[in-house]
C-alpha cells in the first residue's frame, strides 16, 4: 500500500511539474522573445500591466507587458510597421510626433492578420505616449496599425513577453 501511495505522489508531482501548473501551455519563442498565450479576455491597460506582472505560465513567472518595440517584432507582412520599418514609433521615440502616416498599417484582408502568432485586433504595449499621459501605444494586428488607446477606458488584448533563455 505504501508503494502505491508513493507512486501516486511521484506521478502527481511529475504531472504538476511537467505542466507548469497553469491552464495553457502554448508559449512561443520568436526573435529572442518568449510570448505567453493571448489573454482570455480584453482588459484595461492597468489590468494588463498587473496581469503580466502576476502571470505564471510555461514554467515562467518573469513576464511583462511588452514595450512597443517588442510588440512590433510580431508584425508581419506590413513592412512599414515591422521592426525596422518606416514607422518611427519605438522604445526611443514615444511622442505622438513619432506616429507618421506609415504607422497606419496595411491591407486588413490578409488571411490571419499581420501577426506572427495569428492574432488580430488591438494589443497593449507597456509604453505611455510621452506627450499624452492618458494614452498608451498599441498595435492592431488586423492591419498592422501602430496607434494608441486611452489607458483607463479602452479594453484591448494582451500577450505577455519575456526574454528567451
Amino acid at each position: 500500500m505504501k508503494k502505491i501511495c508513493f507512486i501516486f505522489i511521484i506521478l502527481g508531482l511529475f504531472i504538476f511539474i511537467g505542466c507548469g501548473g497553469s491552464e495553457s501551455e502554448d508559449c512561443t519563442t520568436i526573435d529572442g522573445y518568449t510570448w505567453s498565450p493571448k489573454s482570455s479576455s480584453e482588459m484595461s491597460w492597468n489590468d494588463a500591466v498587473s496581469y503580466c506582472d502576476n502571470l505564471t505560465v510555461c514554467r515562467y513567472f518573469d513576464w511583462h507587458l511588452p514595450t512597443i518595440s517588442e510588440l512590433r517584432t510580431l508584425v508581419k507582412n506590413c513592412y512599414a510597421t515591422e521592426t525596422g520599418g518606416s514607422c518611427s514609433v519605438s522604445d526611443s521615440c514615444l511622442s505622438s510626433e513619432c506616429r507618421t502616416y506609415s504607422c497606419f498599417g496595411c491591407d486588413n484582408d490578409i488571411s490571419g492578420g499581420h501577426s506572427k502568432l495569428g492574432d488580430t485586433g488591438w494589443f497593449w504595449s507597456s509604453f505611455i505616449i510621452s506627450d499624452y499621459t492618458d494614452q498608451v501605444w498599441c498595435v492592431n494586428f488586423s492591419d498592422g496599425h501602430v496607434g494608441y488607446s486611452l489607458n483607463k477606458t479602452t479594453l484591448n488584448n494582451v500577450r505577455c513577453v519575456r526574454n528567451a533563455d
